[in-house]
C-alpha cells in the first residue's frame, strides 16, 4: 500500500473507483479489505505520517452543552491511522439486547441484527485474538477454564469480558493502525496524507457526489465513482453539514438529521476497595491470559446489567469493573520502557528494588495465564453506561472556522437522568453481589449512592456516536442498513457515528465489524 504526500501527486492521479476519507480504523480495515481487488482504492488523511498540532486543531470545537472531559477537541487524532493513535485497545461485543427497541429507550432498535458474520475478520483487524464467543459464560470453554461456582445472580448481573488489543510489533502496546500499512503491499491501494477534504460536491439535486474539495498547499480536486466518509463522530457530520454550497441543508440532511442524536459513553470511578483487602476479588474478576492461534490475549472480567433487570427496572445497559490504579513506584512500567530500549536508570533501580513483585508477576503470567500483579495505590470499580438517543444532543456548525474556511462543529451534548439512575443502581447492585458471593464489599463514593441527589460525577469517554444513524426509513435515520447515505446514490459511511444506540460496549471492534461489512457491499455493488 504507497502512502504519498498530497502535495506530490499529479491531478491525473487523483482518481479512484472508491475514495475513503479517513484512516482511522473504519478507513483502513475498508482499504484492507479491498486490497488485491481490481478496485482503485485512494485513501485520504488529513493528517501526517507524525503528530501535529496544526493537523490536531481542524478538530477544535465550541462546547456548548454539558461538559465535558476535554472542551477543546473530541477524539480528535488526524494521523496516519487516526484515533487509533491514542485508543486504550478494549474491545467488546454488543448484545442482543443492544439491537433491539426497548420501549423505555426512546429511538432504540438498529435496523440490523446480526454482525457476527463480520466479527472474526473484524478481530484481525484490531489485534484480538476472538470475534465472537469470548464474553459471558462462554469465555471459561474458550479458555480451557472450569467455569467458577460463585455464579453471578442471572437477575442482576452477566459476566462480561473486554478483549484488549495487542500491537504485533509491540506486546505493550495496543494496535496502531498506523504502524502497519506499509504492510500491505496492494497497487490498487493509495494513501494520500496532509490532505484535508473541504468541501463534498454534488449534483445540484444532490443526490450524487462528483468530487471532493481536498486541501494541501493548495486546493485540489478529487474524483471517484463511490465515497465513504470514515472522519469520526464529530467531524463526519461536520463535513456533510459543511457542504453546503449546493444544497443549503448540506449533503444527506434532506430530513434535517445530520448530527443529530450524538451520545458518547459516561464513564467514572463509583467506589473504591482497598488493595490489601481486594486480592480474592481481583483474581475472580480481574485479568486472564488465553492463548490463541494469533498469540497470547489479555481479557478483563467485569459485571454487566443483565437483560432482566434491566427490563424490570427500566435501565439503561451499563457496565462496571476493577481498576487497578498503580503506585507511582509500580515497577511494570519501568520494565516496559526498559524493554523498549527506552528506559532510564531510574527505571533499572525501580524494577531492581521490586524484583519479588517482577518474579511473582512472571509466575502468574505464564503459569497461572493471570494478569500481572502491580503494585498499587488503589483499586477503584468503574462503570460505563449508555446513553438515551436524543435528538437534541448534536452536532451543528460554530460561526467559527479552521484554517481552511471550513466552520467548526459546534457540540450540544446532552445527558440524562436515566443514564445517573442506571448509574447509582448498577453501583447498589454490586456492592450486594460482591457481599453475596463472599468478596469485601466496594466502599461508594458519595455521589454514587442511591440516595444520593449531588451531580454524577461522570465523564465522557470520546466515543462520539450516533451523529449519523443508520435507519430503514430516510425520515429516521442518516444512512440505510448497507451504511449508504439516503438519497445519495454513491456516498458511504464507515464508523461509529451510524450506531443507533451505543450499549456499554466500546465501539472499535463494532465499528471495524461494520466496514468489513460494508467492504463486502463495495464488492459487490459495482
Amino acid at each position: 500500500m504507497r502512502i504519498d504526500e498530497l502535495d506530490t501527486v499529479a491531478d491525473d492521479e487523483l482518481t479512484a473507483d472508491i475514495c475513503v476519507i479517513g484512516s482511522g480504523p473504519a478507513g483502513l480495515t475498508l482499504a484492507a479489505e479491498l486490497a488485491g481487488t481490481s478496485l482503485r482504492v485512494l485513501v485520504l488523511e488529513s493528517g501526517g505520517r507524525e503528530p501535529s498540532e496544526q493537523a490536531n486543531a481542524l478538530d477544535d470545537i465550541d462546547s456548548t452543552g454539558a461538559v465535558r472531559a476535554g472542551t477543546g477537541r473530541v477524539a480528535g487524532d488526524r494521523i496516519l491511522g487516526g484515533n487509533s493513535h491514542s485508543w486504550s485497545g478494549r474491545c467488546g461485543l454488543l448484545d442482543d439486547l443492544d439491537f433491539g427497541a426497548r420501549p423505555w429507550v426512546p429511538g432504540s432498535g438498529w435496523p440490523i441484527t446480526d454482525l457476527d458474520p463480520y466479527l472474526e475478520r473484524a478481530a484481525r483487524h484490531v489485534g484480538i485474538g476472538y470475534g465472537t464467543g469470548f464474553t459471558g459464560d462462554a469465555f471459561w470453554e474458550l479458555a480451557g477454564r472450569a467455569r467458577p461456582r460463585d455464579t453471578l445472580d442471572p437477575n442482576r448481573f452477566r459476566a462480561y469480558f473486554w478483549q484488549i488489543s495487542r500491537d504485533p510489533v509491540d506486546p505493550f502496546d495496543c494496535k496502531r493502525f498506523g504502524r502497519h500499512v506499509r504492510e500491505l503491499t496492494a497497487p490498487n491501494v493509495r494513501v494520500l496524507v496532509n490532505a484535508t477534504v473541504t468541501h463534498i460536491d454534488t449534483d445540484a439535486d444532490g443526490r450524487k457526489v462528483l468530487a471532493l474539495q481536498v486541501a494541501g498547499s493548495k486546493a485540489r480536486t478529487v474524483r471517484a465513482g463511490r465515497f465513504v466518509l470514515a472522519a469520526g463522530g464529530i467531524s463526519t457530520p461536520r463535513l456533510l453539514l459543511a457542504s453546503r454550497r449546493i444544497r443549503p441543508e448540506g449533503v444527506g440532511n434532506r430530513h434535517g438529521l445530520v448530527g443529530r442524536y450524538l451520545m458518547d459513553h459516561r464513564c467514572g470511578a463509583v467506589g473504591a476497595l482497598e488493595p490489601a483487602q481486594a486480592h480474592t476479588a481481583l483474581h475472580r474478576f480481574g485479568k486472564y491470559v488465553v492463548k490463541s492461534a494469533h498469540g497470547r490475549h489479555t481479557f478483563l472480567h467485569g459485571l454487566a446489567l443483565s437483560p432482566a433487570v434491566q427490563r424490570a427496572e427500566q435501565l439503561l445497559n451499563c457496565a462496571l469493573w476493577l481498576q487497578e490504579v498503580p503506585a507511582d513506584d509500580d515497577p511494570w512500567e519501568s520494565v516496559k520502557q526498559l524493554m523498549r530500549g527506552r528506559g532510564t536508570r531510574h527505571d533499572a533501580r525501580v524494577a531492581l528494588a521490586n524484583s519479588g513483585l517482577l518474579l511473582a508477576g512472571a509466575r502468574r503470567r505464564l503459569i497461572e495465564h493471570a494478569g500481572l500483579p502491580h503494585k498499587l495505590d488503589r483499586i477503584e470499580v468503574r462503570c460505563m453506561v449508555e446513553q438515551v438517543p436524543d435528538p437534541d444532543s448534536r452536532v451543528a456548525l460554530s460561526e467559527r472556522v479552521d484554517r481552511f474556511g471550513v466552520p467548526l462543529a459546534r457540540i450540544d451534548w446532552r445527558v440524562h437522568e436515566l443514564e445517573d439512575r442506571t448509574v447509582r443502581r448498577a453501583a447498589a447492585l454490586a456492592v450486594a453481589e460482591f457481599a453475596r458471593l463472599g468478596y469485601p464489599e466496594p466502599a461508594l463514593y458519595d455521589w454514587a449512592r442511591a440516595d444520593s441527589d449531588g451531580p454524577a460525577r461522570l465523564t465522557d469517554w470520546a466515543h462520539p456516536t450516533g451523529t449519523t444513524r443508520m435507519a430503514a426509513r430516510p425520515d429516521a435515520g442518516v444512512v440505510d442498513t448497507d451504511c449508504r447515505v439516503h438519497g445519495v446514490e454513491n456516498l458511504y459511511i464507515a464508523g461509529s457515528s451510524v450506531f443507533p444506540t451505543t450499549g456499554h460496549a466500546n465501539p472499535t471492534l463494532t465499528l471495524v465489524a461494520l466496514a468489513v461489512r460494508l467492504a463486502d457491499e463495495l464488492r459487490r455493488d459495482r
